[in-house]
């Protein structure tokens, strides 16, 4: 009979690391593939421009109303100027929001459009004929006026729009031709952030077309993205 000890069975090492190595490689390329998808996801989304941190107050809507824009904490925005006798542009800016405003409006009671008076002379009552010619009577579209000075530093430094210029005499084409302003559509989300400056007006008709397509879908996303915070227990 033996005297000596069983021999013990020595463990590779391998067939312990083998596995865990295997598991940490599959969460690696499990990581990867959900950074990539949401990168996919995301990369045509609008960026985040700033941030609306003030209130504007002391606004006349074309009802008469007074407002501030704080009352709109929630809403989806879309903003632009507008001067009632503008002899060109103007209308033409109204005209493709109102296009936008008929395509999301009635689906979206989150949705609000805002637009600015520039023009000192625009009060409650001309502002509204201008919307009513324009077959705009909802109250989900303010057109308000207000102290220009107040209005112009918040749309400027704020909103990040181009200054209002007044123009010199020697320069208006005609006695109604009195302001140079912006004339991009601003996309504000419901969290109060600027997401996007839309060219609608540029003259190149590529270009142009991009932005209307560009800001419609930006649009869509800002709207679905407020319909998911809504939805939250």
């Amino acid at each position: 009979m033996s005297d000596s000890a069983p021999t013990e069975k020595t463990i590779n090492p391998w067939t312990v690391w083998v596995p865990i190595i295997m598991i940490i490689l599959g969460v690696v390329v499990l990581y990867n593939y959900l950074v990539l998808q949401s990168l996919e996801k995301n990369k045509d989304r609008p960026p985040y421009i700033t941030r609306l941190e003030n209130d504007l107050d002391g606004l006349t809507e074309r009802s008469g109303k007074q407002v501030r824009l704080g009352e709109l904490k929630g809403k989806v925005m879309v903003f632009a100027h507008v001067y009632t006798s503008c002899p060109v542009g103007c209308s033409q800016i109204v005209a493709e929001m109102k296009d936008i405003y008929d395509e999301f409006a009635p689906k979206h009671t989150g949705l609000q459009f805002v637009s600015f008076a520039i023009d000192p002379g625009d009060n409650a009552e001309r502002l509204k004929a201008y919307a009513d010619a324009n077959d705009i009577v909802k109250d989900n579209w303010w057109f308000v006026n207000g102290d220009q000075t107040k209005i112009r530093t918040y749309l400027t430094h704020v909103v990040k729009f181009f200054a209002v210029k007044e123009k010199p005499k020697e320069q208006q084409t005609s006695e109604v031709d009195k302001f140079e302003h912006d004339m991009r559509i601003a996309l504000i989300d419901h969290a109060g952030h600027l997401r996007g400056m839309y060219d609608i007006m540029n003259p190149d008709p590529e270009f142009r077309d991009l932005a209307k397509k560009r800001l419609r879908k930006d649009l869509g996303y800002l709207l679905a993205d407020q319909e998911k915070e809504l939805a939250k227990p």
